[in-house]
């Protein structure tokens, strides 16, 4: 069974993804996702102050490469280039996840019942794996991840 990666991601990048305006989620960390157990669908959490799974998307491409060649990959102008830069400091490694078949749930998550039905639960700051009782449980709320 596959694994599902919940991501936290800003409020204001997840207006950007809605409106069609960020095509790529950009990552530090992120597992490999080719031949791999992992999902390429991501659920999306959106942080403070909304604070609660309100989605997901289909990863597209997977790149992962350093900062130059993934900017060369993702057809990056320079403002964009400019504008992320300061987020990959030092980093050798560097990911970026295109953005496809986004789905905003109907009946979306918030923290304070995820923690009061999934004991312990922590959205995580950059990516976690989901919890497979909350993954079915969105599946039932919303039809499909």
């Amino acid at each position: 069974m596959d694994q599902h990666i919940l991501l936290s991601i800003r409020p204001k990048y997840v207006k950007e993804i809605k409106e069609g305006i960020k095509k790529y989620e950009f990552r530090k960390k992120f597992p490999k996702t080719v031949d791999s157990n992992i999902s390429k669908t991501i659920v999306m959490y959106c942080s403070k102050p909304t604070m609660k799974i309100i989605g997901s998307f289909k990863i597209k491409k997977h790149f992962s490469s350093c900062f130059k060649q993934l900017m060369d990959s993702v057809n990056a102008d320079n403002a964009y280039k400019e504008r992320i830069s300061n987020y990959f400091t030092d980093k050798t490694l560097c990911h970026a996840l295109e953005i496809s078949d986004l789905k905003i749930y109907d009946h979306q998550l918030s923290l304070s019942y995820l923690r009061e039905n999934y004991k312990g639960f922590c959205p995580g700051q950059s990516y976690r794996y989901l919890d497979n009782k909350i993954k079915d449980e969105l599946i039932h709320l919303n039809g499909s991840l």
